[in-house]
């Protein structure tokens, strides 16, 4: 949902006013003056850019970077539970104290998708005409963060997204001291030729962080070009080469003990959130039949106060792995147990090894009971999500997200499948036979469930939150199913038809 737009009334308001006319606390806005805090400055890659037309648009990348001077940028974006509303506080680092202010409810977009209402980027042509214009929100989490100068710190530590899954319950946002997250782009329709692209911080924010009007200006020049190459939409590039992991067989010393009751400060807390992206399909199964099944995304994430860690070693040639969960404890390994079992999955698309105990999906009815169970049955357990990163030890940086590389070759002697404190992994069930086949189902209220660790092969801190439920309602007819899709405490709703 987006928010209203911000107006200003008139200069006299904003002088006497500034509080309320920003949507701050009286009491924060004059104290702000006073806080010690990062400097934030627009600073442009090039002056120049060369940008490609597909069709009738560009894609418009200026290269106008947000930079962080003299502290790190950082914003803690929250929700207590589904019920409550988002929350979102800067964390200012100055000489010796840190201190926490809290934002107004305009300052964080309700999608997770960055700070709201953050930049304006205006398009003009050679005759100074308005060709384009956007108002978007900034995500600080870019994928690609840039240091700015050789007396940056060599590293940054916040997380690389904003949004993840819908029901995300907090992040951590922000711009490391010393580096610069590109602001972003628009896609307008615009013919050959020369153009300016001026982009501005917009007016509250720039009360909010006491910026000049020339600290938030940037401007490029850019040229549409006719492209070199494809044709929008350009197909997509096959990948050629399998990643190739750097880890090595593991020697595990007799100190490693096998432990039957693990302590808790050395266990993780498998959490499943409601199922999300809940739609009608219709597949098709032979040459001459269809049906109609229903595809969802299913998350489960890691809390508690360890990582979970899941290796899988062969035995004897075998085609499958005997699986051991591995426990943690203030960074070193304590001990392991016996944990199930891995096996290589050759379908298109996978090509990994699966732990086969990780999580369940089924359709239950009104009344809770089993329709349909979910013949998704291996996990390539990995970070996707960042799910909860404000929690205590929770990892803002992994090694890696996502799938590519992390489960293992065929030839594997050992696979080590890992999800840090604060981070999910989601799985969406489009295939037949993971997606659920409602052809002979009847129209009604149903549920989809989520189950982590269905048989509680894992040791876990609370297996009390093992389940996730969420209420569909299936209608219409035969090849043209439908599923509406209640929100959760007001988020998410969802409406399909197939």
């Amino acid at each position: 949902m987006k928010l209203s737009r911000w107006t200003l009334r008139s200069a006299a308001a904003v002088t006497a006013g500034l509080a309320v006319a920003a949507g701050l606390p009286a009491g924060l806005a004059a104290a702000q003056s006073d806080a010690s805090g990062p400097m934030v400055k627009l600073v442009v890659a090039q002056k120049n850019v060369n940008v490609p037309l597909y069709g009738k648009r560009v894609f418009l990348d200026a290269g106008v970077y947000v930079t962080a001077v003299g502290s790190p940028l950082q914003f803690d974006v929250q929700r207590a539970s589904y019920a409550k509303p988002i929350t979102i506080t800067q964390i200012i680092r100055g000489p010796g104290r840190v201190t926490s202010r809290p934002l107004p409810g305009w300052a964080v977009a309700r999608d997770w998708s960055g700070l709201h209402r953050f930049f304006r980027m205006t398009v003009k042509n050679l005759s100074g005409k308005i060709v384009a214009s956007n108002v978007g929100p900034f995500c600080p989490n870019n994928y690609s963060p840039q240091r700015s100068s050789p007396n940056s710190p060599p590293r940054s530590p916040f997380p690389q997204q904003c949004a993840s899954d819908p029901f995300q319950l907090s992040n951590a946002w922000g711009i490391q001291r010393g580096w610069g997250v590109d602001i972003g782009g628009l896609a307008p329709k615009l013919r050959l030729g020369r153009y300016v692209v001026t982009v501005n911080i917009t007016r509250t924010w720039q009360r909010f962080l006491h910026l000049t009007p020339r600290a938030a200006t940037a401007t490029v020049n850019i040229k549409v070009v006719k492209p070199t190459q494809c044709v929008f939409p350009c197909p997509a590039r096959r990948a050629t080469q399998r990643p190739v992991s750097n880890k090595v067989l593991p020697k595990l010393p007799a100190n490693v003990p096998t432990l039957s009751n693990p302590p808790a400060s050395s266990l993780p807390d498998l959490l499943p959130l409601p199922s999300y992206g809940i739609r009608v399909m219709r597949f098709r199964v032979t040459k001459t039949s269809t049906v109609d099944a229903l595809t969802f995304g299913a998350t489960v994430s890691v809390g508690g106060s360890s990582r979970l860690d899941v290796e899988g070693f062969r035995s004897h040639g075998s085609p499958t792995m005997k699986a051991y969960q591995y426990f943690w404890k203030n960074g070193r390994i304590i001990g392991r147990a016996r944990a199930g079992t891995m096996g290589f999955d050759s379908k298109p698309g996978h090509d990994h090894w699966h732990f086969q105990q990780f999580a369940q999906y089924r359709l239950l009815n009104s009344s809770k009971s089993t329709v349909l169970k979910s013949q998704k049955v291996g996990f390539c357990i990995a970070p996707t999500d960042g799910v909860n990163l404000l929690l205590p030890h929770a990892l803002w940086q992994p090694t890696f997200t996502g799938f590519g590389g992390a489960c293992g070759a065929p030839s594997a002697l050992w696979v080590q499948e890992e999800m840090p404190i604060g981070w999910g992994d989601t799985y969406y069930q489009f295939l037949p036979g993971q997606s659920f086949n409602i052809e002979k189902v009847p129209n009604g209220t149903y549920y989809i469930e989520i189950i982590a660790n269905p048989n509680r092969v894992l040791h876990e801190s609370n297996v009390r939150n093992d389940v996730s439920l969420r209420k569909i309602i299936l209608g219409g007819t035969p090849g043209h199913r439908t599923v509406r899709v209640p929100a959760v405490h007001g988020i998410d709703p969802e409406h399909s038809k197939g």
